[in-house]
């Protein structure tokens, strides 16, 4: 049971890295280059940030396909620690390219900014 799990697990990341990659390139030359970080880093951390199913003692899996497969097929929808997890791996992200976006704002606008007399000590 393991060796499959492990299997399905190096073919579902090899199908998320194809899809990131094709992402990436669809989206190389857009002229806002942080709507593309954002979308592909949200993208790779719904897609492959794991989380616990029903059972405590089972296998971590992908929490997308896992809230998904919850409000689908499951009578009661998906669980509460399920919806939980995946909008705070969202929310991470998000807040993390925010961080990022600010920051290279910050450096972007200093190089643009004309150098004056007291720049120069």
């Amino acid at each position: 049971m393991a060796e499959e799990f492990k299997m399905a697990w190096a073919i579902y990341a090899g199908g998320v890295v194809i899809l990131l990659a094709a992402g990436w390139w669809f989206m190389r030359n857009w002229s806002w280059s942080w709507v593309r970080n954002l979308l592909l880093l949200e993208a790779a951390t719904v897609l492959m940030v794991p989380a616990r199913g029903v059972d405590p003692a089972g296998p971590l899996t992908p929490i997308l396909p896992l809230f998904v497969y919850q409000t689908v097929f499951e009578e009661e929808g998906a669980t509460p620690e399920v919806a939980a997890s995946l909008v705070f791996a969202a929310g991470g992200a998000f807040a993390v390219m925010l961080i990022v976006g600010i920051v290279m704002l910050m450096v972007r606008r200093r190089k643009d900014r004309p150098m004056t007399e007291s720049d120069q000590y």
